[in-house]
Order: C-alpha cells, then sequence, then structure tokens
C-alpha cells in the first residue's frame, strides 16, 4: 500500500514526524522536498527501533539521524517565531502576568505565552502546552476540557512561576475541521501533541530547559531535545467529577 502525506509547513520545527523530516532533508540537499517513507522491521516483525537501525545502516553502508539532530541542525540555520509584541496585566486566575505575542512565520498565525514570575533556566519550569478549545475555552463547554487554562494560571500562581503557551491552530479550515472531529469523535484531529514545535521554540526564547509538564495525559514527545527542552516531570490538572 502506498499512503501519500503532506508534510507540515515549517517542517520539523512545527511538527517533529516522519513525513516533515524527509521532507526538510530533501530540501536541506538541494532536491525536490519530497520523500519515500518506509518502516524497517526486525526479524520478528517487531518495528526496529534506533539501536537495530544503527546496526542496520552499518550492514548496507547507509547514512543514517534522527529527527532530533534534524531539528538541533534546523534550530541553528532556520528560526521560524519571534515575538511581536508584550504586554503586562493582572488577572482574578493568578494575579499579575506577561502576555507575549509569537508569530509563526511558517503558518503566518500568531501564538500566545503567559509568563509568571521569573524564568530561571537552571531549575525546572511548570509548563502548560494548550491547544485553544473554541468549545471548552470560549464557549463554556463543561467535560475534562473545561476550564484548564484558568486552573493551570492557578497552578502556575502557587507555585509562583511558569509558563503557559496557548497554540492557536488558525487556518482557513480550522472551525471545520473542529466540528468535524467533534461528530466523529476524533479527538486526535483536535489535540495532538506532536504538532508542539512552534510552542518548543517559543519556551527555548523564554530561557525554559528543564520542564514539568502540567498534563493530564501522558505524551511522549518525541525529539524534544532537539530543542534543548527536557520534561523532568508531570503534574495533573484537577478536573471536577
Amino acid at each position: 500500500h502506498v499512503f501519500p502525506l503532506v508534510a507540515r509547513p515549517g517542517g520539523v520545527l512545527v511538527r517533529a514526524g516522519h513525513t516533515e523530516a524527509a521532507c526538510d532533508v530533501s530540501r536541506l540537499a538541494g532536491l525536490n522536498p519530497a520523500g519515500v517513507i518506509c518502516e524497517i522491521m526486525n526479524d520478528d516483525g517487531t518495528m526496529a527501533r534506533m539501536d537495530s537501525l544503527i546496526e542496520f545502516a552499518r550492514t548496507h553502508k547507509l547514512k543514517i539521524g534522527t529527527i532530533r539532530d534534524l531539528i538541533a541542525y534546523r534550530r541553528k540555520n532556520d528560526h521560524l517565531v519571534e515575538k511581536r509584541a508584550e504586554t503586562r496585566f493582572t488577572s482574578r486566575w493568578g494575579g499579575d502576568w506577561t502576555m507575549m505575542v509569537f508569530y509563526n512565520k511558517a503558518t503566518g498565525t500568531e501564538q500566545t505565552a503567559l509568563v509568571k514570575g521569573h524564568i530561571d533556566p537552571d531549575k525546572p519550569t511548570l509548563v502548560r502546552m494548550h491547544l485553544l478549545s473554541p468549545f471548552a475555552d470560549v464557549y463554556g463547554e463543561g467535560g475534562p476540557r473545561a476550564d484548564l487554562i484558568p486552573k493551570a494560571m492557578k497552578i502556575i500562581d502557587e507555585a509562583g512561576s511558569g509558563v503557559l503557551v496557548i497554540l492557536n491552530r488558525t487556518s482557513a479550515t480550522s472551525s471545520s475541521r473542529g466540528v468535524q472531529a467533534r461528530a466523529t469523535m476524533d479527538m486526535s484531529a483536535i489535540d495532538e501533541l506532536r504538532d508542539y514545535g512552534v510552542g518548543a521554540q517559543i519556551l527555548t526564547e523564554l530561557g525554559v530547559h528543564d520542564m514539568v509538564l502540567l498534563t493530564n495525559s501522558h505524551h511522549t514527545l518525541i525529539a524534544l531535545d532537539g530543542y534543548g527542552l527536557s520534561v523532568v516531570g508531570e503534574r495533573p490538572i484537577p478536573v471536577e467529577a
């Protein structure tokens, strides 16, 4: 079977996926930004992991690289986010905050970061990466995603410092896609944390290194060290029954 895939604009700096990596490598080589992706299997039928892939590459005299290597390289040569605005405000959800607006050059969208207190690069930072949901965050819908922003802000305030990154996936079809995802209960189309690349760049801009994620789901964020970031812990956000 052959499945055509479309890479996200901005490549691995926006989405740390194999599709984006294949196109990025081809583009960096001066070729058409396209590629063929295949899964290498072990003899027992399981998916080959890095140790097996290194041995496979050595046996067949192939070059090998990782998505984290590609992210690290592109971070040194490409920069997709720039700070456009900054202001301070007082919220009933945790007092004084600094709001920063970052522009995503790849997608033409703006993302918001709310910063509380002083970010110490030598200490773990409390971080919430939040994909904006109009239904839960604006329209007042109940459920497990209800009031996550104010709850996260209050938790960060109690800790004394931290960052809330609000990812806004604005596009010509984002609203209709969100409604369709709700109709089919395919919430992965709404909340896909592999799209964290721009948020990771924002955290790097803010001086974050080690972080404790505010989340109610366990996520494996691949190649995060390519951004100079590391998840050292997770902390749940209380959900009312």
